[in-house]
This record gives C-alpha cells, structure tokens and sequence, in this order.
C-alpha cells in the first residue's frame, strides 16, 4: 500500500486565508472524493498536494518520508487534471497522449471517438473532446496516484459512465484518486473516502456522516 498526505496546510492570497489545517491523504487502490462550495479551497488543496502551487506552509510526505521537492517532480507518482484546459496550442492528440507515457491505442480503446484523430491538433478538437481526452490520458498515465478537479465538466451525461468506468478499471490495479466535482451523485457513486472542505478547513468523515449532516443537499442548492 502506498500512501501520499500532506498536512498542516496554510495558504492566503494577499490578505485572504483561503487554507488554514488542510489535510488530505492518498491512498493506493482507493478512491478519495473532496467536496465543499465554491471558495472552500478544494483546488487550491490539490496544487499544493500536487506541489504547483506554494503555501505558507505544508508538510507533504509519500510513504511516511517527507517529499523534498514537489510532488509532481517525483517520477511516477502522481498527476493532476485541473479545471482549465492545459495542453500546449502546437501539440496533435497522438503526441499529447505519448507526453504522458500513453499509447494512442489506449486512448481509442477507451474512446473510440477518438480513431483517426490522432494527428489532430488539440487546439482543433471541441471543448468536450479536450476534456476527454485529457482526463482519459491523465487516469490511463502510469503513475500512483490521480488527482481529478471537475472531471465531468463539458463532459456529456453518455460519457460521464466511460470515465467512471475507466477510473474504478485503474483503480482495481492499485491506482489511487482524488476526485472533486459538483456533480455530487458520480462522485459519492465512486468514493471509498470522504473528505468535506469548509472555510479552508479539512474535514475527513464516512458516507453516513456525510449524509446525516446534508452536506451533499445543501451544496446542491445553495
């Protein structure tokens, strides 16, 4: 079992604590699922997990050792999909998907909308299918642990289930996940851990606790 954590997080923009005591753990073959409203500092928890993004403070450590470089630094460790698209203007499809150790003939095998583009540039694809592809190649990376910020988003509802899929496919060969999105009913399907963020404090409880308090309702539609 591997395991990726970072504690003790404190981060502000300016004047603005938007972290204070963030925590979050990662653990091989499991899927972790972090929800909160807009402003919580979900992904702000992420990048720095992730070590793209500085903090005031944070204790990051894989396996029980302190990482003493960023995260994503670390060969084989861990990847993370932001919110925004992210892939160079110049870059094909086929390309991107090998940047990141990817055959294309995985890609087409999960998604076989996607035959015959592989020489395409992303920039020309829509903005659905640069969703796709990105979080297809990011889950498929071999590495130890996915983060995934908004997944399904421009994602259409038919395809929601081939992304599922492929995360619990991963996930059975040990992978580890991170996952938030608002779209609380795919995320709760998926989760074997539960972590609510409020006011830049991180919160780690079960599903029963997660419901009994109505978490999910209240985000929903507040």
């Amino acid at each position: 079992m591997d395991i990726l954590e970072t504690d003790s997080v404190t981060l502000s923009y300016g004047t603005k604590t938007v972290i204070s005591g963030g925590y979050m753990k990662m653990i091989s073959g499991r899927i972790h699922i972090l929800v909160g409203r807009n402003g919580s500092g979900k992904s702000s928890l992420m990048r720095v997990l992730f070590g793209a993004q500085p903090a005031e403070f944070s204790f990051v450590q894989y396996n029980g050792k302190k990482l003493s470089r960023p995260a994503y630094k670390v060969r084989g460790l861990v990847r993370y999909l932001p919110q925004f698209p992210f892939v160079p203007a110049p870059l094909n499809a086929g390309t991107f998907a090998r940047s990141y150790d990817v055959a294309w003939e995985r890609v087409t095998a999960c998604f076989p909308e996607f035959e015959g583009k592989e020489k395409v540039a992303v920039k020309s694809l829509s903005g659905g299918q640069i969703r796709m592809l990105t979080t297809i190649v990011l889950i498929c990376s071999p590495v130890k642990f996915v983060m995934l910020d908004e997944p399904f988003t421009h994602i259409m509802p038919l395809h929601i289930d081939t992304i599922k899929d492929l995360i619990r496919e991963e996930v059975a060969k040990g992978k580890g996940f991170l996952i938030t999105d608002h779209m609380y009913d795919h995320v709760l399907d998926l989760a074997d851990a539960y972590y609510y963020m409020e006011w830049g404090v991180t919160i780690t409880m079960n599903r029963e606790e997660l419901l009994e308090k109505d978490y999910f309702l209240r985000m929903k539609w507040e």
